[in-house]
């Protein structure tokens, strides 16, 4: 049929041409912004996993560059303590050079001078180091950290630690005894801790430190409310030669004649236990009732926290000082991924000539000299131990930096497959559209002229 009044063949071309160009137009946006995807039109969903990716890929590729802050702290840290031991090298030159018996007491002061001032330069360095305004070696003083106790018998005074044995927990006071040496060990002298029975009876264990000559001695055993314990501690400075002594007195000395087969695992009652859970640290453990999971034994006896609750009560206020979380480490937070409280932590621990034990160092007479000596050789050992954990740290950050560029250029790369254009393929299908661009003109041109061939119906 032949018409006028409607042209097909023209609206089927105009049509087809529309979206030839339109797919060229956005090929041709494709081409020169070099994204596949450059509305949320393009892919909907392609675009989600896309940002997602690309938030990831900040926040590891800002991770990276956090770790490598920490490792110049590390450094900053390492190569101060490498001065101090130097300092302590020449420190012993000296301590050696007065412990000889051919020097007068004025070479000695002579020499006692330059100690001085190497003690005054050890603790210098404790206090001044810094990276980036951070105290290297007093970061807790600086940010106003206080150690925290370990156990709740001090906190609540009642056992809600848990101690956990072959997959069972038991309600616990857990005790650290970490912070015991040379200077703390007299914060024991006369101090007590003590415990309840934690299950329907009236005992309870009080256990006292003494130093003054004392003999060890435990008394009202057998059947009295209060067993009372002296654990004579002269001479100890360690916190395994505390406890060796404690559990020592303890196992020679057993309430209502209970005896026990192992010294480190002692049933002291129906309801405790004195666990010896390593050389600086015990439990005191109720021995029932048990459970599946830490927080259902550290709940228990919770409840009771701020009442007159006669049982499972334990008080060690008074030995506070020195039992504290592991030793107290206040640490530094490095953010090592993209996602919260994802940290790698970095142990700042104090150091000065105090916590060294040498403040002061002392080597006037040939036998301060050769006390000294000692004094220098344990002080070695702690920066020894300080300068490995910062290597050890060090080492786990360029680890995790490794890992991190690892997963950013491999989510890159998935990103890349994603959101990026194939340039390759999208100029072929752009030269395609050309072509056919061009075509459509031509037959929308050859399509109008058809209607004219009515004319020659009209002659």
């Amino acid at each position: 049929m032949i018409t006028v009044a409607h042209n097909l063949t023209a609206y089927n071309a105009q049509r087809q041409f529309s979206l030839v160009t339109g797919s060229n137009a956005r090929s041709a946006e494709k081409l020169s912004s070099g994204y596949r995807i450059n509305r949320a039109a393009d892919d909907a969903a392609g675009l989600a996993i896309s940002e997602k990716m690309r938030r990831q890929i900040k926040g590891l590729s800002q991770a990276s560059r956090n770790c490598q802050d920490g490792i110049g702290l590390c450094q900053v840290k390492d190569g101060a303590l490498e001065e101090v031991h130097d300092i302590l090298n020449r420190m012993t030159e000296l301590s050696v050079q007065s412990a000889n018996a051919t020097l007068s007491d004025d070479d000695r002061a002579d020499i006692q001078v330059e100690i001085d001032h190497l003690v005054a330069e050890i603790n210098r360095i404790g206090s001044d180091t810094e990276f980036n305004n951070i105290k290297v070696f007093d970061y807790a003083n600086q940010m106003g950290v206080t150690p925290t106790p370990s156990s709740s018998a001090i906190g609540s005074g009642y056992l809600t630690d848990a101690y956990g044995e072959n997959g069972i927990f038991y309600p616990s006071a857990n005790l650290n005894f970490g912070g015991v040496n040379a200077s703390t060990v007299s914060d024991l002298y006369d101090k007590s801790f003590s415990f309840t029975c934690s299950q329907g009876c009236p005992e309870a264990f009080k256990f006292t430190f003494k130093s003054d000559g004392t003999p060890s001695s435990a008394s009202n055993l057998n059947g009295s409310v209060e067993h009372r314990y002296i654990v004579d501690i002269s001479g100890e400075t360690t916190p395994k030669g505390v406890l060796d002594k404690l559990f020592s007195v303890v196992n020679a000395n057993m309430p209502n004649n209970w005896s026990n087969t192992n010294p480190n695992d002692m049933l002291v009652s129906h309801s405790n236990r004195l666990v010896r859970t390593a050389d600086d640290s015990f439990s005191i453990v109720a021995s029932y009732p048990s459970f599946n999971n830490a927080q259902d034994a550290q709940n228990y006896f919770a409840g009771r926290v701020g009442t007159n609750n006669p049982y499972a009560k334990a008080d060690c206020t008074e030995i506070a000082s020195v039992v504290t979380n592991e030793n107290f480490k206040p640490v530094l937070k490095i953010q090592a991924g993209a996602e919260k409280d994802q940290y790698i932590f970095l142990t700042m621990n104090q150091m000065n000539a105090a916590i060294l034990g040498l403040d002061p160092t002392d080597i006037s007479t040939q036998t301060a000299a050769g006390i000294a000596i000692n004094k220098i050789k344990e002080a070695f050992g702690h920066i020894s131990k300080q300068r490995s954990t910062a290597g050890a740290e060090q080492n786990r950050l360029e680890h995790a930096i490794k890992n991190l560029d690892n997963v950013v250029e491999n989510t890159t790369n998935a990103e890349s497959r994603i959101r990026d254009t194939d340039m390759a393929g999208e100029m072929v299908d752009f030269s395609i559209g050309n072509i056919l661009t061009q075509a459509g003109t031509s037959m929308m041109s050859q399509a109008n002229q058809l209607n004219a061939s009515v004319l020659s119906l009209l002659q």
